[in-house]
Parts: C-alpha cells; structure tokens; sequence
C-alpha cells in the first residue's frame, strides 16, 4: 500500500480535460509536495482530437502544441512542482503501467472511460484517483469495507490523503460475498438449506459486530445496508458522497461478477480505487 504520495500521474485522453485534471493534480501535489508526470494519450478513434492539437499537413497528433497548452495551464494554476510531460497515441494501459513501474508511491489521476478505467484498476497495483466530473473539495467519502485486516491501515491512509473530509464506513453482506466468491470452494459448501440459512445468520452476525468494532477502533461512523431491502448502488447515489473508495484485499474483487467492479461504472460520484 501507499505510505505517501511520491509521484502524481495524470492521465489525460481529452483536451478538454485537461484543466480539470491537472487542478486535482496541483492540488495533490501542494498537499504531499509530490512531483508530477502528465501522461496525454490520444486513443484513436474513442477521442477525436480538436483541429488545434493536428498537424495541418498530416491532421496527426501536433504533440508539441499539446505539451504547450499543458505547460500553459500548469502556469496558470500556479503549480510549483516538478513535472514531466509524455504525449503519446493508444496503448494507454501499458503506457500507463510503464510509468509507474517499480514506483510504488504513485497516485494515478484519470477520468473515468469504461473500457480504459476497468483495465487500469485491475493491471496497475497504484491507487487510481477517478474523476467523474469537475475538481472538487472531497467533503464526504464512503467508503465500504469488506472487513479485511487491512480495513484500519487504509482507511488512515485515506484520511491522510483527503485530511478535510468526513468519513463514513459502509457495509453491505452482499459486498463481502460477491467480493470473495472467487476464493470459496463450493464442493464444501452446505447442501442442506436449513444449515446454510444458519451458517449465514452466524456469518452476519459476526461480521456486524467486526463492523461494530472498526467503527470504534477508528472513531469513525458508518451505516449497515440491507441487502434484501436496497440496492447498494442507489443507495450510494442518493447520499450526496464527493468520493466513493472501492478497497479489497482480494485479488479478484474487480472480476466480471463481482459487486465492487460494478460500483465503478454505476456510482455517480468520483472512485478512489486501491
């Protein structure tokens, strides 16, 4: 995990998003004293590019007018960090992953594209920042837990990295279940249903009351969803939450079925994916 911010890696793939990007960046990077890299890639044909950032001639990516739009904008925000720039077209994953190889300080800043970000929280071990909409003050952060042993030691570092906000824990069953069903064996699961509707009430049982005592070890509040009477992702989107983190220990917790890999194309608000 991320002791401290050491690098931001700003991922841009549209000029118009570029300042928004590069705000949350500079604003990071003053808060950690990090330095930056911007990495712009134009994905040819998700993004079309505007007749300024083409070549006349060759109507191909003018890469040195994008870096000076970049260098402009950085200016006039008054950025005092070192950076980097990179302009590049397609390949965004593995540009990305190249640049944050061996560097496990890294904190990616992106807008959320659902064939790019998927990919990206799940082959980039760096915690990705995804914004999806304009910069903004994190004020309320959900964050639902899937009561791991690592639970306290992330939630500090998200109070760390966002020391303005407020904190509210989360659990939902279903979060859990569908997070770590990758790892059960079914062949030594129940197959007598009266045992497994008690298996399931001592299992809710438990992990309630390991709910009860993180919100005490890390004096934070939090709610219980149920799971059988809300849906975790209308519930989310009617709490009027800045950041939503989406945290597991489990390898497999952004597969296909899993609850937490839908989370991040239906939740409305910005992802903070580690």
């Amino acid at each position: 995990m991320v002791k401290k911010i050491e690098k931001v890696l700003v991922v841009i793939q549209e000029a118009d998003k570029i300042e928004p990007l590069l705000q949350e960046a500079v604003r990071l990077c003053n808060t950690h004293s990090s330095v930056m890299e911007i990495l712009f890639v134009h994905e040819s044909p998700l993004f079309e590019l505007p007749d300024y950032f083409k070549h006349t001639q060759t109507a191909g990516l003018d890469k040195k007018r994008v870096e000076t739009e970049i260098e402009s904008m950085l200016s006039s925000l008054g950025n005092t960090s070192s950076y980097a720039v990179f302009i590049e077209e397609s390949d965004t994953v593995d540009r990305v992953a190249a640049l944050c190889k061996g560097e496990a300080q890294t904190c990616i800043v992106s807008f959320y594209y659902e064939e790019i970000t998927e990919k990206l929280a799940k082959e980039v071990s760096s915690p990705l920042l995804v914004m999806k909409s304009g910069p903004k003050t994190y004020t309320h952060i959900l964050f639902p837990v899937d009561l791991n042993e690592k639970n306290v030691e992330y939630i500090h570092y998200i109070q760390t990295l966002f020391p303005k906000a407020n904190i509210t824990l989360l659990y939902e069953p279903s979060y859990i279940v569908e997070n770590y069903i990758f790892d059960t064996d079914l062949a030594l699961m129940p197959l007598d249903s009266t045992v497994d509707f008690q298996l399931d009430q001592e299992m809710l049982k438990e992990q309630k009351e390991k709910f009860e005592a993180l919100k005490r070890e890390t004096g934070l509040k939090g709610e219980l969803v149920d799971e059988f009477d809300t849906d975790l992702v209308e519930y989310i989107n009617t709490q009027n939450t800045d950041l939503l983190v989406i945290h597991s220990e489990n390898e497999n917790f952004l597969f296909d079925d899993t609850l937490s890999k839908k989370l991040i194309g239906s939740i409305d608000a910005d992802l903070f994916i580690c």
